[in-house]
């Protein structure tokens, strides 16, 4: 972890944390199923937002801005900080994501001006 950005190593832990929060989540609810159907689906529907929201909090307060690729993929850009998070869930239910933090320098900007 030495050497590497802090806005980078806080995304990291709190993704890492999210993710074993939605294993842990996803374990209580096949535990769940057996039981009382009707309250697993109530259950994995309120940690869904939860996760969505934790996720758009550790991004936002970063400045990072939202691009969604496809129903099972998104991208956080933040040219101040450099980095771009891709985030790809792996279930078609959109539990269990992985991700990938790419760091980068903008060396040039076009602003669309006259030439």
């Amino acid at each position: 972890m030495e050497g590497i950005d802090p806005v980078a190593q806080e995304i990291m832990a709190a993704l890492d944390c999210l993710l074993h929060q939605e294993r842990c989540a996803g374990l209580q609810a096949s535990a769940l199923e057996e039981r009382q159907y009707a309250l697993t689906e109530t259950f994995r529907m309120v940690q869904d937002m939860q996760s969505e929201s934790a996720i758009e909090e550790i991004f936002t307060k970063f400045g990072f801005v939202y691009y969604g690729l496809e129903d099972d993929a998104e991208l956080w850009i933040s040219d101040e900080h450099g980095l771009m998070v891709f985030l790809a869930f792996t279930a078609p239910d959109g539990q269990y994501y992985n991700y990938r933090i790419v760091a980068f320098d903008v060396i040039g900007e076009d602003m669309g001006g006259e030439a």
